[in-house]
């Protein structure tokens, strides 16, 4: 996500109040043992933009999934529309190598 006068676009979970669209925030889901030292961790990240931009929205979570796939294992991805914000967001589901 972009930087606009030092500022970061990229929150674990929720964006801090006050903070302008796009931006992205990501969590941490299913961890699954492989091994007993190694496990798999499932990450989602979720990249919001204003109710006008859904253009925007699939042409950047496109681009995200093609740089997710050149590291990390590309689980899934969605775009939704959320009624409560008037937002759209697209979602990459992957899991770490």
């Amino acid at each position: 996500m972009k930087r606009d006068q030092g500022k970061v676009f990229l929150f674990p979970i929720v964006a801090l109040e006050g903070n302008t669209l796009p931006l992205a925030t990501y969590y941490l889901d299913e961890r699954t043992p492989e091994t007993k030292d190694r496990s798999l961790i499932d990450i989602s990240i979720i990249f919001w933009f204003d109710q006008d931009a859904y253009d925007a929205c699939c042409s950047f979570t496109d681009t995200m999934i093609e740089k997710i796939e050149e590291e990390y294992n590309f689980l899934s991805s969605k775009i939704e529309y959320n009624e409560e914000s008037y937002t759209y967001s697209g979602i990459v589901n992957f899991n770490l190598l």
